[in-house]
């Protein structure tokens, strides 16, 4: 009998050393990576092909590694769908997107990748000793699809919480990011922040997606050179004054990835400067060591920026092109940046370097990039790979030097 009691009282503590969450590092300067498994095609590889896939790049730099698409999709019932539970899925979410286009949410989930893959990705980045994350994305931009149908339901948001935030512990995630830009709907924005919020409270680390700060009641997107879309739903209904005044997240990645200038038709700093005092002179406090929430600024390298691109909401094929597909198109004429129109509109590593060392001296927690990926990989010149500037100039910072 006492020796049955001892193993009882073995196996609760091992439950429950097993479901704390993992503890996040505490960092003076945070540096984000989203990695997006289902763009680098992971779903056709195998588990021993990951490494060398991801060997092609370069991770100096990085504190933190968000890993969005391929790993997860939401039921509209509330479940978590994966490539390994495939009996288990619930139909597809039917309706319209934000374009007007059909949903097919079935496209999606036959891009997810092995949980072999999952697992190598994970182990990658932690012998790396980078936290890593778990991004939870809805159908599309504006367009909630299942995850919309559950953050309609308080009972249904509460039960996917607890499920998410299982699910993200079993590959020992440090936390849950929110890349939902932007709830079309105020019942969707109310469940989309109590998701967050619940998972907070369930012990996991919360970072959400921003662009502009609910400082006026109209808001548009002016993220392409051409006007190409606009957002109205994120000043309306996201209410970033209860999310920042209630410390709902830990982490707000603001989303400024383009500062173009359209006089000088290339990208400019001080775009991007006054950008950034949107949110300064919005929430003051943040920016200093009194924050309820770190704030992260994006700096973004991926073709959608690209001239060739700019077409509005009609971007398809060459638009999802990284830099490397691009130069495979064009050649040496891929390191400039000026490949369609004699315009500029990707940062250069001039202007990351500037970026990084702004931000930290205003105040901001750290940066981020959407996507590592979508840079050059180090097969390329150095002087025009991005994110080599960016993770010199934050380890810079780290080395206080």
């Amino acid at each position: 009998m006492k020796n049955i009691l001892i193993i009882l009282l073995l196996v609760v503590n091992l439950s429950m050393v097993i479901s704390q969450p993992i503890t996040a590092k505490e960092k003076d300067f945070i540096s984000l990576a989203y990695v997006s498994l289902s763009m680098l095609n992971m779903h056709k590889l195998e588990a021993s092909e990951v490494k060398p896939l991801l060997d092609r790049y370069n991770w100096n730099g990085i504190s933190d590694v968000a890993l969005i698409n391929g790993v997860f999709m939401t039921g509209k019932d509330g479940s978590i769908i994966t490539s390994w539970n495939r009996d288990e899925w619930p139909a597809v979410f039917d309706g319209i997107d934000y374009k007007g286009d059909s949903i097919d949410e079935q496209k999606q989930r036959e891009m997810l990748c092995s949980k072999k893959v999952v697992k190598e990705v994970v182990k990658y980045f932690k012998k790396k000793g980078i936290d890593i994350w778990l991004s939870q994305t809805p159908y599309c931009w504006l367009t909630g699809g299942s995850l919309g149908a559950v953050l309609e339901e308080h009972e249904k948001t509460m039960l996917y919480a607890h499920r998410l935030n299982r699910f993200a512990r079993k590959f020992g995630c440090v936390g849950l990011d929110f890349d939902f830009e932007f709830p079309p709907t105020e019942r969707q924005a109310q469940g989309y922040r109590e998701l967050m919020q619940e998972s907070k409270r369930l012990g996991m680390k919360v970072s959400v997606c921003a662009i502009q700060p609910t400082v006026d009641k109209s808001y548009q997107d002016n993220c392409f050179p051409d006007d190409a879309t606009v957002n109205s739903h994120e000043g309306k209904y996201m209410k970033w004054e209860k999310i920042v005044g209630e410390g709902i997240v830990d982490n707000i990645n603001v989303m400024q990835y383009l500062a173009y200038n359209p006089k000088q038709k290339q990208m400019d700093v001080n775009v991007k400067y006054e950008k950034m005092s949107i949110w300064e002179k919005a929430y003051p406090e943040e920016f200093t060591s009194s924050r309820k929430v770190n704030m992260l600024c994006g700096i973004g390298y991926y073709s959608l920026m690209l001239p060739e691109a700019k077409v509005g909401k009609n971007i398809k094929g060459k638009g999802t092109l990284n830099f490397n597909q691009l130069y495979e198109k064009y050649g040496q004429a891929a390191y400039t940046d000026g490949l369609v129109g004699g315009e500029h509109a990707v940062w250069t590593t001039d202007d990351v370097r500037d970026i990084v060392r702004t931000a930290k001296a205003k105040g901001w927690k750290g940066v981020f990039t959407w996507l590592v990926t979508h840079d050059f990989t180090l097969e390329h010149p150095l002087k025009y790979n991005r994110q080599q500037a960016l993770a010199e100039e934050v380890e810079k910072i780290w080395k206080n030097e």
